[in-house]
């Protein structure tokens, strides 16, 4: 029987105590002031910290992508730590272009007898479920093509709003890609965004609010819709962008309006935080991976 590592890139966000739980290997994101580079994950672990160099250093971050070496390094790790076989789930393809360098640096390895890309289409914890999903299932002893089964079904049940302060991130680092006649020329307002799962992992505008309020009642809406058709135990996440003391309120409000539904509380990372701005609040949805396998 085939024993199957995961690798995951660090936009996923995944808290270190979980990933290490399941010997989930992690690629670090660079965060680029100018010439200056920060690892994501190891140098800089929250969008606190990534605020505080922006307020430093006066100007805007970028992001790159991970180069093929790091990805070879970390199939190597895979190999040394007795893996035959590895699944890579990267952030979505729509934002970034790591899932198709992974993809050749997989195609040309040569360390291991199968090696797997997944396109998460999203990124933080509905990437990370997607890695922890593959790690809980090759840890049942499930084959490699069971697991990728279960992986493109549990996409199927995945959902995402979220909201930013300030369109002009994810407009400036070219992450926008759908709905900006929707929110074009109009000032103080908060986009309502989500990722095209179904398609090509981009982020679009799917409405507008004046307020944040506003902002959690159009995601409630959209959550709720979710759950008029869920025949499954859900798992959700509140996210926020550096904003704990709004994070934990949605999480209270959310957990007592839904009791049914399995929340968390979740921080973007930094990584994510250079598109996004400060401040942003998200709300990640799914069929529980849990309730695959054994």
């Amino acid at each position: 029987m085939s024993k199957i590592g995961v690798i995951v890139d660090s936009s996923a966000a995944m808290p270190q105590g979980i990933r290490n739980s399941y010997h989930i290997i992690e690629v670090a994101i660079p965060v680029l002031f100018g010439q200056e580079t920060f690892l994501g994950g190891q140098d800089l672990t929250s969008i606190e910290q990534l605020i505080s160099l922006m307020n430093e250093k006066k100007e805007l971050p970028t992001t790159s992508q991970p180069s093929p070496a790091q990805w070879e390094k970390a199939l190597n790790e895979a190999k040394d730590a007795g893996y035959d076989q590895a699944i890579i789930v990267t952030l979505s393809s729509g934002i970034s272009g790591a899932f198709q360098t992974a993809k050749l640096v997989a195609a040309d390895y040569e360390g291991l007898d199968r090696v797997e890309v997944v396109d998460s289409k999203l990124v933080n914890m509905a990437q990370a479920d997607q890695a922890l999903l593959a790690a809980k299932l090759a840890s049942e002893g499930q084959a490699m093509d069971d697991i990728l089964t279960q992986l493109a079904d549990f996409k199927t049940h995945l959902g995402v709003r979220f909201v930013v302060n300030d369109i002009s991130h994810l407009k400036r680092t070219g992450r926008l890609s759908r709905g900006q006649a929707l929110i074009g020329g109009l000032l103080n307002i908060k986009p309502i965004l989500d990722f095209d799962i179904a398609g090509d992992g981009k982020i679009g505008a799917v409405g507008k609010v004046r307020k944040m309020s506003g902002a959690k009642e159009e995601i409630q809406g959209a959550f709720e819709d979710y759950l008029s058709k869920a025949d499954f135990p859900v798992r959700a996440y509140i996210v926020d962008g550096n904003n704990q003391k709004l994070g934990a309120k949605w999480l209270k409000d959310f957990s007592a309006k839904y009791p049914a539904v399995t929340f968390e509380r979740a921080e973007m990372d930094a990584v994510i935080g250079v598109h996004t701005g400060d401040g942003a609040m998200a709300v990640i949805w799914s069929r529980d991976y849990q309730s695959y396998g054994k």
